[in-house]
């Protein structure tokens, strides 16, 4: 049933908030970043809990412990810890809306009051879309949330656990690390200086592309015994390899209708969607494994809304927004690679290699 806006209150415009204003927020969010999208589209609430508990796996199971066998052979059971439980922190956020009395007085009709909480929601839309696009990326500073650069670390902290090369082979520890994460800017940097393209980085890059691309795809592969799922790029990356493909005289694939539906574009490379992320860093692209990543959520605060209040020593009436949740990764080494190191625009010099 629609709302009354002809005699409004405070009562009034928390529902408008919370039945109008904060679905249209949590849409405009996902449409900021496909991986943001996906992610929030399929989030799932948690346990409470002081601590997010979850299960990884770090090993292959015994070897003993299955294969073939005759009549009334033996089978073994070799029980072994192929899994283990980590702890990941909760991650809060939350955007303001205030409306003070100085406002309230000067916008004394219910259509300019709801204007004015109009313009303040969309307000806080723009400050949650920037926020949750850069914390995803790790572009934006924020220790309390798994990015994706540091899960594509191979020193980074993660769930409570260090990763630590000299650890014993097979340990959680020797193996918590992700996939690649590697720079490739010399290699753009000492392409043929003397080719037609000259020293510009963005052509360098372009004829190179692809073999960036088959080997990061490799290196997953290889190291993690499965393929990636997706490649997430900006905007400049996509264009590189639109001109790699143009300059050999072939058309590149798009992107699934599902990505195009969404309101996003994209490439295919070996039938993986490589999908244009306006909110990936310029420089990076990232090789993903979705299967062992999801996002978490409390299901008190999921967006929520916290009503209008008068705070005792302002003239204001204040709500917030709430987000609690996590990214969830099970498997580390086989979720996340990052490539940098890449062009960040269109005209930058390299320096010439020493």
């Amino acid at each position: 049933m629609a709302l009354d806006v002809t005699n409004v209150d405070y009562s009034t415009l928390n529902a408008l908030t919370k039945e109008q204003y904060i679905p249209t927020l949590v849409d405009n969010i996902k449409k900021k970043s496909v991986l943001l999208s996906k992610f929030l589209s399929s989030s799932k609430p948690n346990a409470s809990g002081k601590k997010i508990v979850v299960p990884i796996e770090y090993a292959d199971a015994n070897s003993s412990s299955y294969g073939f066998y005759s009549k009334y052979d033996d089978l073994g059971v070799y029980p072994d810890e192929f899994a283990k439980q980590v702890s990941y922190d909760w991650s809060q956020a939350h955007a303001s809306v205030a409306i003070s009395g100085f406002e309230e007085r000067v916008n004394d009709n219910p259509e300019k009051l709801v204007d004015l909480l109009s313009s303040k929601m969309k307000s806080a839309e723009k400050s949650l879309m920037k926020f949750f696009s850069g914390v995803l990326y790790g572009s934006t500073a924020q220790s309390a949330f798994n990015d994706l650069r540091t899960i594509a670390s191979a020193s980074a902290d993660l769930g409570g656990i260090s990763p630590d090369s000299e650890n014993t082979s097979g340990s959680l520890e020797a193996i918590w690390k992700g996939a690649f994460d590697t720079s490739k800017a010399t290699d753009i940097n000492a392409v043929d200086a003397s080719s037609s393209y000259g020293n510009a980085l963005f052509d360098n890059f372009s004829l190179i592309i692809d073999e960036i691309l088959r080997e990061a795809f490799e290196v997953f592969h290889r190291d993690s015994g499965e393929a990636p799922k997706m490649i997430v790029v900006p905007q400049i990356v996509a264009d590189a390899y639109e001109q790699h493909l143009s300059d050999k005289k072939r058309a590149p694939s798009m992107a699934s209708s599902e990505i195009a539906d969404a309101g996003f574009s994209g490439f295919k490379y070996r039938g993986l969607d490589m999908l244009v992320d306006p909110s990936c860093p310029a420089g990076d692209m990232y090789f993903i494994n979705d299967e062992y990543l999801r996002m978490i959520h409390n299901r008190k605060a999921n967006f929520s809304f916290t009503g209008f209040r008068q705070p005792v020593t302002q003239d204001a009436k204040v709500g917030h927004i709430l987000w609690m949740g996590q990214l969830i990764c099970t498997n580390r080494a086989k979720a996340v690679g990052r490539i940098s190191g890449l062009p960040t625009d269109y005209s930058t010099v390299s320096v010439a290699p020493s």
